[in-house]
């Protein structure tokens, strides 16, 4: 009854109603979702919002001539007058985010990547997630779409017109879904975009489901999903890409329709400008953001691909991409250093036949041989005996000469 107390306590305006909780604790602990999500038709796994009927069973006095607007108040915006019309959409982030409790695209992701001939997309993709005759934003999957799969004996959870009673909760956890700081996905009112204007030139530019949500692929979970964000725009919109010219992500107007072009763009907003959290140590420790699921490095660095895996993506970068410790003065007077304090570092790169293969070859400081034997590398041993050492060995080289000097 805490909730109850706190709820009655707090000015009318100021109450956030936890709908499922506050009749959850009424009733005892325990809610059958059945008394109040009935099905759109028999045998229908789609259920209709609640409605006035299903309301009446317990809260019949509210809609006398005298309507209780506190209990009108859940579902309708007490300002319009049109009943009908004035439902609050619930739960509050409703089309923002999933009201599962948790959900992996990995489990349910075709491995082949199949295409749907009629749409040209992923079909896995255009099964569960519909758009409207605008195009504008894509559809959650709902029940008509789980219950293909989940309605078949042995499927697990299972999805059914005769489900019993708590059963819902092996998908949804009610209580936590009309709690708007769970809602996973991001609702970004202020840009203009359109998924329709994008479909027009997917063939033109290659584009897929996957070329902007390439992350929901690798997704487990409803908290890991996420929407693109402005460098994945950058990718293509960027000055530098080839989509006209008011298509670049220069004319801020494209999708900021209402806001005034800024005296410059915005470092998030181009792959010309150095990100600023790519600091000194960065370029030194970056393997665990670069291998990340969701990495953003191919925006700038084209020969990394988001659906490579870690070790590909570290490989074709570094394949083409020297590392800023290799100056002039690397491989003849310094990696030999690193390389006795951490071996394993060079392997991010090279194998053992690098080493062997340079190795075995004459190192320039011994050009000319006969010199360098006859005394010149008498000088370079004495500034760093260890060097010498590197390939030789005092028993192998060295006593072969010094052995015999000792002895006369």
């Amino acid at each position: 009854m805490r909730a109850l107390l706190i709820l009655l306590a707090m000015p009318l305006g100021a109450q956030q109603f936890l709908l499922h909780a506050f009749h959850k604790e009424m009733l005892g602990g325990t809610l059958d979702c059945g008394l109040c999500h009935v099905a759109e038709e028999a045998g229908s796994v789609t259920l209709k919002r609640p409605g006035h009927q299903q309301c009446m069973v317990c809260h019949g006095d509210a809609f006398g001539s005298q309507a209780d607007r506190k209990i009108c108040g859940q579902c309708h915006d007490a300002s319009a007058r049109d009943g009908a019309a004035n439902l609050l959409p619930f739960p509050p982030h409703k089309g923002t985010g999933a009201i599962l409790n948790d959900f992996s695209h990995t489990l349910h992701v075709d491995p082949k990547a199949r295409i749907d001939a009629q749409t040209g997309f992923r079909a896995d993709c255009t099964f569960c997630h519909k758009f409207d005759s605008e195009a504008r934003f894509a559809t959650l999957a709902g029940h008509r779409e789980c219950a293909t799969c989940h309605s078949k004996a042995g499927m697990k959870p299972p999805l059914t017109a005769g489900l019993k009673p708590g059963q819902c909760r092996a998908c949804h956890n009610p209580e936590k879904t009309e709690t708007t700081a769970l809602a996973p996905l991001r609702s970004y009112v202020d840009i203009a975009f359109s998924h329709g204007a994008h479909f027009k030139v997917r063939e033109q530019f290659g584009l897929r489901c996957t070329t902007c949500h390439y992350a929901t692929l690798m997704s487990t979970s409803v908290a890991s999903l996420s929407l693109p964000m402005m460098i994945d725009c950058v990718q293509c919109h960027d000055s530098a890409r080839a989509v006209k010219a008011e298509f670049r992500i220069s004319n801020c107007k494209l999708c900021h329709r209402d806001k005034e072009t800024p005296a410059a763009i915005p470092t998030s907003h181009t792959v010309n400008v150095k990100p600023e959290f790519h600091t000194e140590v960065f370029r030194m420790k970056h393997a665990a953001e670069a291998s990340s699921p969701d990495a953003k490095c191919f925006v700038c660095h084209q020969n990394v691909a988001p659906s490579m895996s870690a070790k590909m993506k570290c490989d074709s970068c570094h394949a083409v991409m020297r590392p800023k410790s290799h100056t002039a003065r690397w491989k003849y007077h310094l990696h030999g250093k690193y390389a006795a304090l951490d071996r394993t570092v060079f392997a991010t790169c090279h194998t053992a036949s690098y080493c062997s293969d340079c190795h075995n070859e004459l190192p320039r400081s011994h050009n000319p041989l006969p010199l360098f034997k006859a005394g010149g590398h008498a000088s370079a041993a004495k500034v760093d005996l260890r060097t010498g050492f590197t390939c030789h060995s005092y028993n192998n080289t060295c006593s072969t000469c010094h052995l015999n000097q000792i002895a006369h």
